[in-house]
């Protein structure tokens, strides 16, 4: 189950996802933002995955394209920011605020107790958006 939260301001559309983008969802997600797209002219749009817990291979497709087309993405969970690094470096821009390995976030929450104003509890955000989109017709491999 996905849900999906539009969130229209004179500045930026954010797309704020909750659940899965799996399945059926993918492609819902891309109906809106296809639909969306048409009247974002000069504005930024960004997809928020701080509340997603899980990405199939076609929603990661979908992920990478729309960033491919200037869709700036946020992350927090260390599956989700793996997957927004995978869509930075697919398409080459491979900058991303506030990320880090999942290895060492792995390792520093094992060796202390989670903090509110720990780096981990920030999303990670593509800095660049890019414009890739041929390299991004392939899955995106994890």
């Amino acid at each position: 189950m996905l849900k999906i939260t539009i969130h229209d301001s004179a500045a930026e559309l954010r797309f704020h996802l909750e659940g899965r983008l799996s399945g059926a969802w993918v492609e819902e997600l891309r109906q809106c933002w296809q639909t969306a797209a048409s009247t974002t002219s000069g504005r930024t749009t960004v997809l928020d995955l701080c509340d997603v817990d899980f990405i199939d291979p076609a929603g990661q497709r979908l992920v990478a394209e729309m960033h491919a087309c200037g869709v700036r993405l946020m992350a927090a969970t260390p599956l989700i920011q793996a997957i927004v690094e995978d869509a930075c470096r697919a398409c080459g821009c491979g900058t991303v605020a506030g990320s880090d390995t999942v290895e060492r976030k792995l390792a520093r929450s094992a060796n202390a107790a989670p903090s509110h104003h720990a780096p981990e509890h920030h999303p990670a955000r593509c800095e660049a958006p890019c414009r890739g989109l041929s390299r991004l017709l392939q899955p995106v491999v994890r």
